[in-house]
């Protein structure tokens, strides 16, 4: 990928080990994770060398990356390319029931915005920014993204992306409760 991902407010940029406090932040207000800071310092650890791993391999460069206001400077938010499998049967009928978890691999986006910093469009122009890289750099056929039933906020950012939504009608798979997806047109 090549950095920073320059948008009209927003830079994305990858994580460096001086981001420490931050990423724990995030996952703790975002992702509501409660591991110790020694977890997210071995996480971030490994997010960085697994940036120039992937590189290395001429891998997509999955991952977590910084959101960064252009003005301030200030860190908002984090967006992110993930391997995401999708089982199409649960979210559209057309599907034969014995192929019903049946999965594909695709490409799944992911984002999260600090409290103070949300509502003002930041993770609608981050995963467009990644978007972008991802249907005019990589050529992917699509695009995914994957939320929980009650995630309102998350659901407005993916039809603002222009992403279809579908819903599974099941409990299962538990992370595919909605799933937006967005066509390379």
């Amino acid at each position: 990928m090549v950095f920073p991902l320059v948008g009209e407010h927003l830079i994305i940029r990858e994580f460096t080990e001086d981001d420490l406090a931050f990423a724990h932040r995030i996952r703790v207000e975002c992702f509501q994770n409660t591991d110790p800071i020694s977890e997210t310092q071995a996480w971030l650890e490994w997010t960085v060398r697994n940036y120039r791993a992937l590189r290395a391999l001429y891998q997509p460069p999955y991952g977590d990356y910084v959101v960064v206001h252009r003005e301030s400077g200030a860190l908002v938010g984090e967006v992110g390319i993930v391997p995401t499998t999708v089982p199409w049967g649960v979210l559209r009928d057309d599907v034969p029931q014995n192929q019903r978890h049946l999965v594909s691999p695709e490409f799944g986006l992911f984002w999260a915005t600090l409290p103070e910093y949300q509502g003002r469009g930041y993770a609608v122009e981050a995963a467009r920014l990644i978007i972008q890289y991802l249907v005019n750099i990589l050529h992917v056929k699509q695009v995914v993204a994957t939320t929980e039933f009650n995630n309102a906020a998350s659901q407005r950012v993916m039809q603002k992306l222009g992403m279809t939504l579908y819903r599974n009608s099941t409990s299962e798979p538990f992370w595919c409760e909605v799933v937006g997806i967005l066509e390379n047109p």
